[in-house]
């Protein structure tokens, strides 16, 4: 590739991804209430509580299937101290958050021995590949990007410690050692056990796929167990221990959840294997379907899927007989798609949720995959090249206009929330209850100025223990007190039926989506 075509390449995806990373920082800093969901939601209200308490795990806060002692909720509740402000103090963390994963991403696939150009390439590819993703209603953004960016939270932290864990294991298999390994081994251990002790996703994302690499490439390299290796190379066995000793330690905390998970059927096996991960995979990566036929969604679709197939040919070209491809970057690849599988093994087996944000590291094989294949191309002088090139800019262009103007400036994709948040500030109402996936989102659509708790289902209130403070419900408040009920408009009826005196709650609001019932006494119970 001559000098000035490739300094045109670097400006045109350097422009791009510019462009891509800065809407991402706007979204975060100006429209963060804008895009979220009650499990994002959730951890703004979490910051805000960490900071009013001055303590890093409230003991009064619900967790989900993770306690954490390190995240974005922690960060956020620095700048809600200084902004007074959830959005904005969240959003500032996010920012940050998304940085550093923007930053130990392109590191990671230098240090792969990634041409620039090809490295820049894979991080646009990351940030304007993804559409659709849509999961809750008025929600805008890709989740891919909600988990990297506008959402940077465990997602994108357990991401850069992966990224980490595979170049300083790599370079632990070499048999270097001395004081700036130490230093870095350390660091990994401190980092390691942060992240596991919040719960399982570090052991399931980062931890078993390095002990199973391991174990594979001991019994490879030793022809079956029968040759002895070197000292130095068990060097990098034990960093694998150090972060199994890791995830031991973080087992002592209250953090590790207690998430039942059982064994599935061997029908539901064999339906998750051939039908249920795959799919979940292809709905992380935007192939969503019910797209009409010609129309700009089905253009995009389609257009992802030829992305796939460019990947799968790409990994053809890496793992296949002669490849030429260097060793640092095959065994990356195999690293990340070992973690994949993992993923897909203990979902295929088990009753966890099989949802398309869990192979989330699949796009990290594909866009490592890409660079690959760039530089392979490149190295032939084949006008191939270019062409990848030109598809991901000209990708990053329609996506930009398919995804993210609207985006940017919605702002009424929430407009039945704020109504009923306006309406109870009006009534100066403080507290109120709806279901989970509205609860969240009516507090923060006006930055707390209400405080929702959850019941599992509004025919039946009770306290839905999940992602919510104790504080919010009785004994911790009056049973006397002004409340605000937000039902859903089709469930009017069954929520009325459940008491005895049709009085007992009055209708005082309506709008396309909720009905908002008001009441003086609190009904809501922790069971």
């Amino acid at each position: 590739m001559s000098t000035k075509r490739e300094l045109f390449w670097k400006v045109a995806v350097l422009l791009l991804l510019v462009t891509y990373l800065g809407t991402f920082a706007y979204l975060n800093l100006a429209k963060w209430t804008q895009h979220v969901d009650s499990d994002i939601a959730a951890e703004a209200l979490l910051a805000r509580e960490i900071w009013e308490q001055k303590n890093l795990t409230p003991d009064d806060w619900i967790a989900s299937t993770e306690r954490y002692i390190f995240g974005m909720p922690m960060i956020a509740a620095l700048f809600y101290g200084m902004t007074g402000s959830m959005s904005l103090g969240t959003g500032i963390a996010c920012v940050i958050i998304g940085a550093a994963f923007t930053a130990a991403l392109y590191w990671f696939l230098r240090k792969l021995g990634l041409s620039k150009i090809a490295s820049l390439t894979s991080v646009l590819a990351l940030c304007a590949v993804p559409v659709n993703g849509i999961r809750n209603e008025g929600q805008m953004v890709p989740f891919v990007m909600l988990l990297l960016f506008t959402f940077a939270d465990y997602y994108a932290l357990h991401s850069i410690l992966m990224f980490l864990t595979i170049l300083f294991y790599l370079h632990l298999k070499k048999g270097k050692a001395g004081r700036k390994e130490l230093a870095a081994w350390l660091f990994m251990f401190g980092f390691t056990t942060l992240l596991t002790l919040g719960g399982q996703r570090c052991l399931q994302m980062v931890i078993l796929p390095m002990v199973v690499v391991e174990l594979i490439s001991l019994f490879i390299e030793s022809e079956h167990f029968s040759k002895r290796l070197s000292g130095e190379r068990f060097l990098a066995t034990g960093y694998v221990g150090t972060m199994i000793l890791a995830f031991f330690i973080a087992g002592l905390h209250k953090g590790q959840a207690d998430y039942a998970m059982f064994l599935l059927k061997p029908s539901e096996v064999m339906e998750r294997i051939c039908i249920t991960v795959p799919a979940a995979i292809l709905e992380g990566f935007g192939i969503a379907g019910e797209a009409r036929v010609g129309s700009f969604a089905s253009l995009m679709q389609m257009l992802v899927w030829a992305f796939l197939i460019l990947i799968g040919y790409g990994l053809v070209m890496v793992f296949g007989k002669g490849s030429k491809v260097p060793k640092e970057q095959k065994s990356a690849i195999g690293i990340l798609a070992v973690s994949v599988g993992i993923t897909a093994f203990i979902i295929a087996f088990t009753t966890a949720e099989p949802a398309h944000n869990y192979f989330l590291f699949s796009w990290f094989v594909a866009i490592v995959t890409l660079g690959v294949l760039i530089d392979s191309l490149r190295e032939k002088r084949s006008c191939f090249a270019d062409v990848i090139l030109l598809a991901v800019c000209v990708f990053a262009v329609l996506n930009m206009k398919y995804t993210y103007v609207d985006a940017v400036t919605t702002t009424d994709n929430l407009r039945e929330y704020e109504e009923v948040a306006d309406f109870m500030i009006e009534e100066g109402i403080s507290y109120g209850y709806a279901e989970f996936w509205d609860a969240e989102r009516i507090c923060l659509v006006r930055d707390g100025a209400v405080t929702m708790g959850h019941s599992y289902v509004m025919e039946d209130l009770g306290m839905y223990w999940w992602l919510t403070s104790t504080k919010w419900y009785p004994p911790n408040l009056p049973r006397q007190m002004r409340t605000a009920y937000v039902v859903k408009v089709p469930k009017k009826e069954a929520f009325v039926a459940q008491f005895e005196d049709p009085g007992a709650v009055e209708l005082a609001f309506e709008n396309e989506m909720f009905a908002v019932y008001l009441s003086d006494t609190n009904y809501v119970s922790m069971r």
